[in-house]
């Protein structure tokens, strides 16, 4: 530095130590006493910070300090060095919505309204702080406003009815596991419903069984089916012992049991000559074991059946009685499907193919499956072109919900039961399973049905294909589906596009959010702005726009409310609410460190760009400023040019400008911050300096209606590496002196 104040000089001969006297104070704080009585007497000789201050009617200059509001409220030592020294209190860093917001979601900003009322009882101005920010905000509470509405889904469970011969003509009779009779009869009951019989009036079944074809609904498989179900009446008591209930999955033979070992027809609930209603036969799966109620454990190798021969019944050496009301019940917790199925279609109708040929909407030939499609014929057999449809997915859901798809095939002939994999062809973009419809279970001249999974982002291949994550939020898709070979010939039905179920989740919409947080800003201002009332006319209406700080308190209002709209609503908000005229700020740190004419012109052109729609306001300035001084003289040399080009530009903005959180600390020739209780005095001299440096420069550049007012960072000096004008114990430092000097 190239000078150093006169009265700084002289300060700096009367010790090596820094101790000052107090001033007095209207509390009872038992301060450190002075060590070194001349440096008391000089520091004494000085009058109070305010009265060096000139004053003239066009300048609105404030000196200030920050003070947190709750103690300014207590009338403490803080106030009463405030009262004495300065012309008021600056609150900011108060109040923010982090450290306001209480559990019932308003905010409480009682000591704003505390501290309003002692600096008006005091005479003294009252700074406000900030009014929106990106920074110090309840994040976690505002995204909790727009979590998405969670509908939970609810499986799809039900019945299907195996058999209850209502249907059926007298005399029908059923296949059974082994010898013996069955007959559909009326109900011994006379109630006049159908039920079957098994065994005659003479003989009994021997270890035989009767047998149901079922087929489950499309996406259910045996795996899913919790229980079966069945009415059965014992004759007499032939059957009600013998070796127990038995169930048969496509010939294999389950037991039923409990954890005490078999249950025969007595232990199901049967008793002879009376009906056993809605008797249940739970089913386990492999990994589970048996309980207290009758159950038989599904095999894991025919979990994933969808089409089988179901066997009932009790067994042994002459076995007679009626069933009636078979079901199975089942479960889908997870899933649901899009089918295509053709019943509302016209015979005749066609669908487009992907490489020619046809596929026409036909009556099934074997009379089982109702209209079918009919894809290729016997004298054009379909080379490797594939029925096309156009599906629209499950309100809600996306492609990447989609688990898979099942689909029975009826391969005439054989023809195209091997080729080179089943295809499915999505938006044009074909997709290859590596298998085909014989591997997959379709069978030559009979309905077989077959599951292709889909795997997000996964491989295609082994029987499945892979969904690129760029196609998963498709709702609405092109789809083709059938066998990558050059002589395919077959008739297709009941194409069943399975998805996976998790809860629907709807978000709220950008309308919305918006709608909710302009809400919550004119809530949190006007909160603040009624507190401060009439006292409070300065505000940070907008902090720290250009910081680039992300953390758990950083909520960005301009995601929400528009990049330009959120500060113009927030100087709208801060308007409307006011009793009096208002001076509204733009507030953000300014380091030495920085390039800072650089990030001045980077905030000015923001705060333009809020005022371009003509009616937005900004009235001035708030740096905040975070001085260095540096014994590398190039290094300080640089320093003081920036603050002189940073306080030029401010001028030329026209606006009022207010130095805030002002600070001043002394590094080393190395660039490290001297603390407290590491710097000499000559170290203290050399910040203060800087200090009454950047003061003069501030009254000296920016015009006198512009000077809106410096405030410190905090009175007194603590543990780090900022000068302060008082020490810890309310002494006057050297910085005092420098603030003195920078004010004359």
């Amino acid at each position: 530095m190239k000078h150093i104040s006169n009265k700084l000089i002289g300060f700096a001969l009367l010790s090596a130590a820094v101790v000052a006297c107090t001033d007095e104070y209207d509390c009872n704080l038992q301060l450190e006493k002075p060590v070194d009585a001349e440096v008391s007497e000089y520091l004494a000789s000085f009058d109070l910070l305010k009265t060096y201050i000139t004053r003239t009617p066009e300048s609105p200059f404030q000196l200030t300090s920050k003070v947190s509001a709750s103690e300014f409220g207590t009338r403490e030592v803080a106030f009463s060095t405030i009262l004495n020294n300065l012309d008021g209190a600056d609150v900011d860093g108060s109040f923010s919505t982090a450290s306001c917001l209480q559990d019932n979601g308003s905010y409480s900003v009682v000591d704003m309204k505390s501290a309003a009322e002692v600096a008006q009882e005091a005479g003294l101005s009252l700074f406000g702080g900030t009014l929106c920010s990106d920074q110090g905000q309840c994040a976690s509470y505002y995204n909790s406003l727009i979590e998405p509405v969670i509908i939970p889904f609810v499986p799809e469970e039900g019945s299907i009815v195996v058999a209850d011969f209502e249907k059926d003509a007298l005399g029908t009779s059923y296949p059974l596991t082994g010898a013996g009779a069955s007959s559909v009869v009326e109900d011994p009951d006379g109630n006049g419903s159908k039920v079957l019989r098994l065994g005659d009036e003479t003989t009994g079944l021997s270890y035989s069984h009767p047998k149901f074809t079922v087929t489950l609904p499309g996406g259910a498989t045996l795996g899913d089916c919790s229980s079966l179900k069945l009415d059965m009446r014992i004759i007499d008591q032939f059957g009600i012992y013998g070796a127990g209930m038995r169930v048969f999955i496509n010939g294999t033979e389950l037991a039923v049991s409990n954890s005490n070992g078999g249950v025969n027809a007595q232990g199901f609930g049967c008793n002879p000559n009376t009906w056993n209603r809605s008797a249940k036969i739970q089913f386990l799966s492999s990994n589970e074991t048996y309980g207290n109620s009758p159950a038989v454990i599904i095999p894991k190798n025919l979990e994933g059946l969808t089409t089988f021969e179901l066997g009932v019944g009790t067994a042994s050496g002459d076995a007679r009685y009626y069933m009636d009301n078979v079901t199975l019940d089942y479960m889908l917790p997870a899933e649901g499907s899009t089918m295509i199925d053709f019943e509302s279609d016209a015979a005749g109708t066609q669908y487009p193919m992907t490489n020619g040929n046809q596929a026409v909407v036909e009556d099934d030939p074997t009379g089982t499956h109702g209209k079918v499609l009919h894809v290729g014929t016997a004298s054009s057999l379909c080379s490797y072109t594939y029925p096309t449809f156009h599906v629209k997915l499950k309100d809600g859901r996306t492609l990447g919900d989609y688990t898979g798809v099942y689909l029975e095939m009826f391969l005439i002939d054989g023809k195209g039961k091997y080729g080179s994999g089943m295809r499915i062809v999505i938006n044009g973009q074909e997709f290859n399973c590596g298998m085909g419809p014989a591997h997959l279970g379709a069978p030559d001249n009979a309905w077989g049905r077959i599951y292709i999974p889909f795997v997000l982002d996964g491989t295609s291949g082994n029987g499945q294909i892979g969904i690129p994550s760029s196609m998963k939020d498709l709702t609405e898709v092109d789809i083709a589906v059938g066998s990558g070979s050059g002589e395919w010939h077959a008739y297709m039905d009941n194409i069943d596009f399975r998805w996976k179920a998790d809860d629907q989740v709807i978000e709220k919409t950008p309308e919305e959010k918006k709608d909710i947080f302009t809400g919550e800003l004119r809530t949190w201002i006007g909160a603040l702005i009624d507190a401060g009332g009439e006292t409070v006319k300065g505000w940070n209406v907008i902090g720290e726009p250009l910081s680039k700080t992300n953390d758990a308190n950083t909520f960005h209002w301009g995601e929400y409310l528009g990049e330009t709209e959120y500060a113009q609503t927030a100087v709208r908000m801060a308007r409307d609410t006011a009793k009096t005229d208002l001076d509204l700020f733009v507030s953000n740190t300014f380091s030495q460190s920085e390039n800072l004419t650089q990030k001045f012109d980077e905030l000015d052109a923001l705060v333009k760009t809020w005022e371009a729609d003509g009616v937005t306001k900004l009235d001035g300035y708030n740096i905040l400023l975070h001085a260095t001084y540096s014994k590398d003289a190039a290094t300080q040399e640089a320093n003081q040019e920036a603050i002189v080009a940073l306080f030029t530009r401010l001028a030329e903005s026209g606006r009022l400008v207010r130095i805030s959180d002002f600070t001043v600390q002394v590094l080393d020739e190395k660039g490290n911050a001297i603390t407290t209780a590491q710097r000499s005095f000559e170290d203290e001299m050399l910040g203060a300096d800087y200090a009454a440096f950047i003061l003069k420069k501030y009254f000296e550049i920016i015009p006198a209606a512009q000077q809106y007012g410096i405030s410190f960072s905090r009175l007194t000096e603590g543990n780090d590496a900022v000068l302060c004008p008082w020490s810890s114990g309310y002494n006057r430092t050297g910085m005092y002196v420098g603030i003195i000097d920078g004010l004359k």
